[in-house]
């Protein structure tokens, strides 16, 4: 069966990794990249005003190009706080996806199926997002089999109706959203400026708790469907 009771800290350990690895990717690319990360922090600031929009452009690009979506949620938490970056990446994310969704069904639908149609993880989600979609899409969002920019593009050759896929796409990732952009601002000062933002570790920990709680409820829903 698709959906499988785990353990209760197995979405928080989720995170956690998540965060780790995030961590240590900065680290290498800081320390054996030639500090492209902070090249493209100090690039994305020095558009004053508007750092936000460079930074929605280029999270859109990445999303449609279906690179890996981590590393630009913690940056924005490096460069517009926890709150305000969550914001940014939230916009960004509604517009990647809807692109995504629209290219995925009216483009390269032959070419996804093509690809991943005998995958079972997929045949598996067309399956039961015929008769629980939304509660498919939104276990799929706040616990991803596959990463997010390439579930976008999966999403766009079932069944699922574009309004149902954007609302859940964006509502689902908050938690996790703010969970990285917590994370990159706490990796930002406690790292760089060499202090702990107690306020944000809370918004951390909060965040990381509401994914749990969220993943379970959704879990228990499908699993007595």
């Amino acid at each position: 069966m698709f959906i499988k009771r785990s353990k209760n800290n197995k979405n928080f350990l989720h995170g956690i990794i998540i965060l780790l690895f995030v961590g240590v990717l900065t680290f290498v690319a800081e320390h054996y990249g030639e500090g492209h990360i902070n090249e493209l922090i100090t690039w994305i600031e020095s558009s004053g005003n508007f750092a936000p929009v460079v930074f929605i452009l280029i999270n859109v690009l990445g999303m449609v190009l279906a690179l890996p979506l981590t590393l630009f949620t913690a940056v924005a938490g490096v460069l517009f706080g926890a709150i305000k970056g969550a914001a940014v990446c939230l916009i960004s994310m509604a517009i990647g996806s809807s692109l995504s969704f629209f290219l995925g069904r009216f483009v390269f639908r032959d070419r996804i199926l093509k690809k991943f149609g005998d995958d079972p993880n997929f045949k598996k989600i067309r399956m039961l997002s015929e008769s629980h979609p939304v509660k498919v899409l939104a276990l799929s969002r706040i616990v991803p089999v596959v990463p997010y920019s390439i579930a976008n593009y999966l999403w766009s050759v079932t069944d699922v109706k574009y309004i149902p896929y954007l609302i859940m796409s964006i509502v689902c990732l908050i938690p996790e959203t703010v969970f990285m952009t917590a994370g990159g601002h706490i990796l930002s000062t406690g790292v760089v400026k060499g202090t702990l933002n107690w306020e944000m570790f809370a918004v951390l920990s909060g965040a990381g708790l509401l994914i749990f709680f969220l993943s379970r409820a959704v879990r228990k829903s499908l699993e007595n469907s």
